[in-house]
């Protein structure tokens, strides 16, 4: 996404869909207009410093489709300064905060339990004084784009806290700048903080992303996750003296990540797993956790609970000073049942250096290079070999050809389904946390011209299908023709995302359900040209309950290029699990079923060709587009089955060659499958 394009997204200049913009000049102006808000209204606060005396507070409702939006006239135009912020209360729902620059005192911007779905976006956080610069509460509630700088007093950049014993829920803090926190000589100075130990054990199904931290201190942790099942991806820390914490909680997801100059990743809790992680310059890179206590055999949720089952897996290590280390604890009870399998370790101190207990570790498929030894790690669990790494453009360590981690990777670990640049895994992977693949690069190291309120993302203008979260069943199942295969979200108000490229007529939707034959599904159709300005085309759709195949459901065309299904859950729980979808424009699907026998597939729409076929184990696949757009290029076994992802990216018109590389793929037919602009062409290939 470009700056222009984001710049336009965080002005809003577009009001079609609000029922008013309503403009003001002074904060008892923006308090009125607020109290008498309804869905839809834009309230644009004039450029200016404003100094607050009392907090500004909101309770009204927008809509999915209508949001309620508060926002400066420019970015950064607006300052709020003194005793009062933005106070969201229950009940409050889709309100949008933006482009505000708050240097009010610390822990005014508050969300209250009982909000869900408000948005914090393009705002700078520069609130002195001991406290939160921004306290969550609630559910679905999303941060992004917001730069959070200059702390220099006990208290966190975001917290994240819950009620009664349950941690709010479906958070989404991506693309945001934390910068500039000085340290402290008391404990709760975190930079993140999401949760207590009071909410640990339950379950959160948040996404923390594409955030950039960079010298922050604050005290000894940075980001200290104490909650169950958060997602942590893609993000960038560097130059950072605190540690990243799985302090308290179970079933957490560490993957994609890029530790520079910092102290790594601290492991205590459950069930973890840790993937496809980039570290450099770090001491110590990874250090699981000596514990002082079991949670699950009763002891208090405050202990440093002993880390068990977790899997630390195809990450790259380089002249890390420690690589994976264990502490020493006085009576500790150490860790259980670490698997350490397929990493790359190059340079630096020793592999492993454990000094408490450590029971029923598994270390397998491991490379070692230029280290000071192996220390600790068991001589079966590593070879010694060049894994041939190289640092590329964007300063990431990725393999070259003829890496013998290509391909080399040993072992089965469902978890392990995506590498540090976000692109997918097949099978057999490769060692280490690069995948070599030609798949699109949605992940790097970032700058902070990547994050923050004039931010340049990285995410493609236009992804086939993208989801608002997933448990490892992930969007593209549903784009695959396979109605075993499956997209699932746990929650109210989940949402699959689909980019039709061109701007068309939407009409209805076509969509499987897992278990449909036994339950019934609830959901709305929302339908815009980007994510901040939705149309409703659909609310309340219910599934027959009768069918495991496509539906239909129909309604009214509206136009735009986006698609988003919102999910309400099913008559049975809170999943939406969708094992196909298709989106109907006029009379034609958008995105189409592949015909995977050669007889049933439609005549060629755009040229698509192999040279040579049949082929040995290379082959050029060459086609021709008319017009740019999003292509998908997928090769697919005779049954049907997924075999390598060649193309998922947005391409220019004309000729392209893309090499297929099937070395380690049987002799038999195969398929290829091109998705452009709502079309597909089907090619049948022969490999010798």
């Amino acid at each position: 996404m470009s700056k222009t394009i984001l710049s336009v997204l965080c002005l809003a200049a577009s009001a079609s869909l609000s029922a008013a913009t309503i403009n003001v000049s002074s904060l008892s102006a923006l308090q009125t207009a607020i109290n008498n808000a309804v869905a839809g209204d834009t309230i644009v606060l004039a450029n200016g410093v404003y100094t607050a005396s009392s907090n500004i507070t909101v309770s009204k409702q927008g809509t999915a489709a209508s949001p309620i939006t508060i926002t400066a006239q420019t970015i950064g135009g607006a300052e709020i300064k003194g005793t009062g912020g933005f106070s969201i209360v229950s009940p409050a729902k889709y309100i949008i905060i933006r482009g505000f620059k708050f240097t009010h005192n610390a822990s005014l911007a508050t969300m209250a339990s009982g909000t869900s779905f408000c948005r914090w976006t393009c705002n700078v956080f520069q609130t002195p004084g001991a406290g939160e610069n921004l306290l969550l509460n609630g559910n679905d509630h999303e941060v992004d784009h917001n730069t959070f700088q200059h702390k220099n007093a006990l208290g966190r950049f975001i917290a994240v806290r819950g009620s009664g014993s349950q941690i709010a829920q479906r958070l989404k803090i991506h693309h945001n700048y934390f910068v500039d926190q000085l340290p402290q000589t008391g404990n709760g100075a975190e930079t993140l903080q999401f949760g207590l130990s009071g909410y640990s054990l339950s379950s959160s199904n948040s996404t923390i992303e594409y955030n950039l931290f960079e010298d922050c201190a604050g005290e000894s942790e940075l980001i200290s996750v104490k909650s169950s099942a958060v997602t942590i991806r893609y993000n960038t820390i560097r130059n950072c003296p605190a540690q990243f914490t799985l302090r308290h909680g179970n079933h957490c997801t560490v993957y994609g990540n890029y530790f520079i100059n910092t102290p790594g990743i601290r492991i205590f809790g459950d069930d973890h797993n840790i993937f496809s992680n980039h570290f450099e310059n770090c001491s110590p890179a990874i250090n699981i956790g000596n514990g002082d206590g079991e949670v699950a055999d009763g002891a208090a949720l405050t202990v440093h609970d002993r880390p068990d089952r977790t899997l630390i897996a195809y990450n790259t290590l380089v002249n890390n000073t420690t690589n994976i280390v264990q502490n020493g604890r006085t009576n500790g009870l150490g860790a259980t049942t670490q698997t350490v399998v397929n990493n790359i370790i190059q340079g630096g101190g020793p592999a492993a250096a454990i000094a408490g207990p450590y029971t029923g570790g598994i270390w397998s498929g491991n490379i070692l290079y230029n280290t000071n030894g192996d220390g600790d790690m068991p001589a079966g669990g590593y070879i010694t070999v060049n894994p041939l790494l190289a640092r590329d453009t964007t300063g990431t360590f990725h393999l070259q050809p003829g890496s013998p981690a290509i391909n080399a990777g040993t072992g089965t670990y469902a978890a392990v389904t995506t590498d540090m640049d976000g692109q997918p895994r097949p099978s057999p992977l490769d060692k280490g946390a690069d995948e070599v693949a030609a798949a699109p690069v949605i992940a790097r190291i970032l700058t902070p011209a990547m994050v923050g309120p004039l931010a340049d993302d990285l995410t493609p203008v236009c992804q086939p299908v993208i989801a608002s979260a997933d448990d490892g069943n992930v969007p593209a199942n549903v784009l695959d023709g396979n109605l075993n295969t499956r997209w699932s979200a746990n929650g109210n108000g989940q949402w699959i995302q689909f980019c039709l490229d061109d701007t068309l007529a939407v009409s209805g939707v076509q969509i499987a359900f897992l278990n449909g034959n036994t339950r019934t599904s609830t959901f709305d159709v929302l339908v815009g040209n980007d994510t901040l300005h939705w149309t409703t085309a659909a609310t309340g759709k219910v599934s027959s309950g009768t069918s495991l195949n496509l539906e239909t459901f129909s309604f009214p065309a509206k136009t735009g290029r986006l698609v988003r299904i919102v999910g309400h859950g099913n008559s049975v729980n809170t999943w939406n699990s969708y094992t196909e979808v298709r989106i109907q424009t006029g009379n034609q699907l958008a995105v189409r079923k592949m015909n995977v026998a050669p007889a049933a597939a439609a005549p060629d729409p755009f040229s698509l060709n192999s040279y040579p076929n049949p082929f040995n184990d290379h082959a050029t696949i060459n086609f021709y587009l008319k017009k740019p757009g999003v292509v998908n290029l997928t090769v697919y076994d005779i049954n049907g089955k997924q075999v390598k992802v060649l193309v998922n990216a947005r391409l220019e018109a004309g000729s392209h060659n893309i090499p297929f590389d099937a070395g380690v793929h049987p002799s038999g037919t195969y398929l290829l499958s091109l998705h452009h602009n709502g079309k597909v062409s089907v090619k049948k290939v022969q490999k010798l």
